[in-house]
């Protein structure tokens, strides 16, 4: 008898032992929780981590500035030179205009007319088609406003326009 009631002592024992492990073997909402948010913060950093790094490798996008004339334009003429070519058949013809700093400035470079028109002159000359092309007149514009305000010994031109632009 002794046997059948230590029988039965375990039996009691595993009744009790049974809810436990049923209630441990339901399905628990903390490790579900904790790894979303592990997921959610992995995800959010490698965002930020790869948006860092590739920054430098995105173009850029321009925004767009508004800038007025706050100088004088002073006409320089029209210029008509041969285009550096290799069969030296095309030429370019171009009206240009540069802007002045100030009023004061605008009376005194008419007598820098003769270099400012020779610069301009031998600038487009030497330029090749390659470099008449749309997406590089700004850098032309930039050669000639540099060479022009190095020659006149002061930053006075700002600018420069094209307001005929013909290549044949």
């Amino acid at each position: 008898m002794a046997r059948r009631e230590k029988e039965k002592e375990k039996e009691k024992e595993n009744e009790k032992a049974s809810p436990e492990i049923k209630s441990s073997s339901g399905f628990d909402f903390r490790i579900l929780l904790a790894g979303l948010i592990i997921f959610l913060v992995a995800m959010g950093s490698t965002y930020f981590l790869m948006k860092s790094v590739m920054a430098p490798l995105m173009p850029q996008k321009e925004k767009e500035v508004k800038v007025m004339a706050t100088g004088d334009l002073i006409s320089v003429g029209e210029f008509t030179t041969n285009v550096n070519d290799v069969a030296g058949t095309r030429y370019l013809k171009v009206e240009v205009f540069v802007q002045v700093s100030d009023k004061k400035v605008k009376d005194s470079i008419d007598q820098y007319m003769p270099i400012i028109k020779d610069s301009i002159q031998y600038i487009l000359s030497s330029q090749t088609v390659a470099d008449l092309d749309v997406h590089n007149r700004s850098n032309l514009k930039a050669e000639i406003k540099k060479d022009l305000n190095s020659k006149i010994g002061a930053s006075v031109i700002t600018n420069v326009y094209f307001t005929n632009f013909i290549m044949q």
